[in-house]
C-alpha cells in the first residue's frame, strides 16, 4: 500500500507523445520513483508503494537534509547517471555498493508540500517554479531539478530517441497533483520497455552458469500469463545470485495459467511468483509474446499482482485512471448528455470518496452496454471476461462456486464505466471475511403515491429506533425517492442472524403502522405505503453504492448525507453525475466520517430487545 505521506501521480502508456501548449515535456528518468518527505527537518524517502528507503539511499537523503527545511514534500527519481548522461535501470542493480554510488542522483520534478502549506492543489507550472527555486537549476550535483520543455512533444521526443534516452513523459501544465494515473500524465517510449513476473527458470547450457533463462509474465485478473523467456542481460555474478534467489522459492506446479507447451513445460524449474523484473524487448508478436528481450534487473518497488501488460492508448480511445477507454464518445445517458467517457471521468474525478465504499465488496452490477437507449442486464458473475484492475474471486453458492468482481481501486472503479456498468451494488461482506457482514441496510422504497417528507420521517424513526437500542446508523440516498440507513458492524454476526435482526426490527415498524409501512415485497396494492427492504441483509443480495450511478433518467446518484441535511426541502433526485462533484468539492468534512471509525455488534441483548 502506498504511503499516506507519499501516494504518487502516475503516468499511462501512450504511443504518441499530446501535441497542444497545455503539455510540458520532460526527460523520462530510468531509475527508481522516491517521495522524499521532511518532517522537522529530518527526511525519509519512499517508494511508490510505501516502502521507506531512506536507507537505501542515505547521500539522497543527506542531499534534501542540506536544503535546510522543516517541513516538505518532493517528488522525482533516483538514478544513476552514466558518462554520456544517460540513466541507467542495470546501473543502479549496484546500487548496493558504496564504491560505485559517485553518479547518484535525484531528479525532482514535483513539490507537493513546503512549510507547512499543502501545494498539490497548484498547477503544475507553479508547483516546478517553486520547486526550482528551492532546488536551483544546477546540472551537477546529489540533487537536480527535471527540467521541461512547452509544446513541441513530437519534436522532443524524436530529439529523446536519438539520444538514446528511454522516452519522455509529458504533463498538463494546468493541473494539479492527482494520485494515481488520471491522464494529466502521459509516457512515450523509445524502446519496448516494462516490468514482468518472474514464474520459472530453465538450467544453464555450456559454459553459463546459474540460470539458463528466466520465465516471465504479468498478470490478466488472478491469471499470471506466459509472456516469453529472457536470457540475455546478465552478468555472471547475477546469474549465481539469481539462481540462489530462485532456489529458495521454487515450487511444484507451474504458476502460469496455462502452463508454457513443450519442452519449456516439462523442463522449466518453477518458481512462487514473487520477484519482478524489468526487461527490454523488441516488439509483442502476434501470439502475446515478446521478441529479443534483455534483463534489466528487479525491481524491488514493485509488487507482483500490479505487473500488467501495458498497452498504448490507441488514437480513438482515452484513458482515465490508467485505463483505456474505448468508444469513449459512445452517449450512455442521453438526457443530460454524457458519454461513457464522461462517467469515467466522473468516478476519476471522486476517487477518494467511492472506492472506501466499494474496495473488497463483491459486486453484482447493472451493465448497459449501449448506455441508457439500449437493453441494460443485471450482472452477478463474471466466469470469463473481465478488466485487469478488477479482482476476481469465487464465492460458495448452494450449488456451486460463484464468480464475482471486486474493485479495489479507482482503476477497478473506472474499468466497471469501461464495462458499460451504470450501476454498481455492493455486499455487505467483504471478501476476505465474507460470511460476517460489516454492515446492515435498511432499505425504504416508496410507493408512487407517497411523498418526500413521509420517506424522510420513516428514516428518522429507524435511526431513532436503533439509537434506542444503542446502534450508531448513517443515511444515504439511493439514486431514487428511496433511502438506506445503513448500521456499521464489527464482523461477528453471520448472515442469518443479520437478516434475523433487521427483518424483526422492520416488522416491529410495520406493526406499528401497517397503514404506512410494510415488509411485503408485491408491488400492487403498496402505492401508499413505504416498503421496509430487510432482504438487503440476505446472503449474496446487494445495495447501490454510494457514489454509484443509477441507470435511469438524468443520471442519478446515490449520495452520503448527515442527518442534518436529511430534510423534507431536499431533492434527493438533485444529486446527479453533473452536481455531486461540486458538492463533494464544498464539502469540509465527509458527511459519514463518523462511520469509517464506529464499532457495534450485534449481541444477545440486542435480538432480545428487538423481539420484544
Amino acid at each position: 500500500m502506498p504511503h499516506p505521506d507519499y501516494v504518487p501521480q502516475l503516468a499511462t502508456l501512450v504511443a504518441t507523445p499530446p501535441s497542444g501548449d497545455e503539455w510540458l515535456h520532460e526527460i523520462k528518468y530510468d531509475g527508481y520513483r522516491i517521495g522524499a518527505r521532511v518532517r522537522k527537518g529530518r527526511v525519509s524517502l519512499y517508494t511508490r508503494n510505501g516502502n521507506d528507503w531512506t536507507a537505501a539511499f542515505p547521500e539522497i537523503a543527506g542531499a534534501v537534509e542540506k536544503l535546510g527545511l522543516d517541513d516538505a514534500l518532493i517528488d522525482g527519481e533516483a538514478a544513476i547517471v552514466l558518462a554520456d548522461g544517460r540513466t541507467s535501470f542495470q546501473a543502479m542493480q549496484n546500487a548496493g555498493d558504496p564504491g560505485k554510488r559517485g553518479t547518484l542522483v535525484y531528479f525532482v520534478f514535483d513539490l507537493l508540500r513546503l512549510n507547512g502549506e499543502s501545494l498539490d492543489t497548484l498547477p503544475l507550472d507553479e508547483r516546478k517554479a517553486r520547486l526550482k527555486k528551492l532546488v536551483g537549476a544546477r546540472k551537477t550535483g546529489r540533487i537536480r531539478f527535471s527540467e521541461h520543455i512547452d509544446g513541441n512533444g513530437d519534436a522532443f521526443f524524436k530529439e529523446a530517441c536519438r539520444a538514446g534516452l528511454e522516452g519522455i513523459v509529458s504533463k498538463r501544465r494546468d493541473q494539479p497533483y492527482r494520485a494515481g494515473r488520471h491522464g494529466g500524465w502521459v509516457k512515450t517510449k523509445c524502446v519496448q520497455r516494462q516490468e514482468f513476473v518472474i514464474g520459472g527458470f530453465t538450467d544453464p547450457e555450456g559454459m553459463r552458469a546459474g540460470l539458463g533463462a528466466l520465465l516471465i509474465g504479468y498478470y490478466e485478473g488472478e491469471r499470471l500469463i506466459f509472456s516469453g523467456k529472457v536470457g540475455t542481460g546478465f552478468t555472471h555474478k547475477m546469474a549465481l545470485d539469481l539462481r540462489a534467489r530462485l532456489d529458495r522459492i521454487e515450487i511444484k506446479a507451474s504458476p502460469f495459467a496455462p502452463a508454457p507447451a513443450g519442452w519449456l513445460g516439462r523442463n522449466a524449474h518453477w518458481v512462487k511468483p514473487d520477484l519482478v523484473c524489468e526487461v527490454v524487448f523488441t516488439e509483442w508478436t502476434g501470439d502475446g509474446k515478446i521478441r529479443h528481450p534483455s534483463f534489466q534487473g528487479l525491481r524491488a518497488d514493485k509488487k507482483p499482482k500490479e505487473i500488467v501488460r501495458e498497452r498504448p492508448a490507441g488514437p480513438n480511445d482515452s484513458a482515465v485512471a490508467g485505463v483505456t477507454i474505448s468508444h469513449p464518445d459512445r452517449v450512455v445517458y442521453p438526457d443530460p448528455k454524457l458519454t461513457k467517457l464522461d462517467i469515467a471521468r466522473y468516478y476519476e474525478s471522486i476517487a477518494t470518496w467511492i472506492v472506501p465504499h466499494a474496495a473488497g465488496r463483491p459486486l453484482t452490477l447493472v451493465r448497459c452496454p449501449e448506455g441508457l437507449r439500449g437493453e441494460c442486464f443485471f450482472m452477478k458473475h463474471s466466469k470469463v471476461w473481465a478488466p485487469p484492475a478488477l479482482r476476481r474471486v469465487r464465492i460458495k453458492e448452494k450449488t456451486k462456486l460463484g464468480e464475482y468482481l471486486i474493485a479495489d481501486d479507482i482503476a477497478g472503479i473506472v474499468s466497471l464505466a469501461q464495462m458499460g456498468v451504470l450501476e454498481i451494488h455492493t455486499w455487505n461482506s467483504v471478501f476476505e471475511n465474507v460470511e460476517r457482514p460489516n454492515r446492515i441496510v435498511f432499505d425504504l422504497d416508496p410507493g408512487d403515491e407517497v411523498g418526500w417528507p413521509a420517506v424522510v420521517r420513516a428514516a428518522r424513526m429507524v435511526r431513532d429506533a436503533l439509537a434506542a437500542l444503542k446502534l450508531d446508523s448513517w443515511v444515504k440516498t439511493t439514486g431514487g425517492r428511496g433511502l438506506h440507513i445503513v448500521v456499521p458492524l464489527t464482523p461477528h454476526a453471520d448472515w442469518s442472524q443479520c437478516l434475523e435482526f433487521s427483518r424483526a426490527l422492520s416488522e416491529r415498524f410495520e406493526r406499528a403502522d401497517p397503514d404506512l409501512y410494510t415488509t411485503a415485497f408485491a408491488k400492487a396494492g403498496r402505492e401508499r405505503k413505504i416498503l421496509i427492504d430487510y432482504l438487503r441483509n440476505n446472503r449474496t443480495n446487494t445495495s447501490i453504492a454510494a457514489f454509484s450511478t443509477r441507470a435511469r433518467k438524468g443520471a442519478p446518484v446515490s449520495v452520503p448525507l448527515t442527518w442534518e441535511e436529511l430534510r423534507d426541502s431536499l431533492n434527493p433526485q438533485g444529486f446527479t453525475v453533473a452536481t455531486v462533484p461540486a458538492r463533494l468539492a464544498r464539502l469540509k468534512s465527509d458527511p459519514w466520517l463518523g462511520y469509517w471509525k464506529c464499532r457495534q455488534k450485534l449481541t444477545k441483548q440486542l435480538f432480545r430487545a428487538v423481539r420484544e
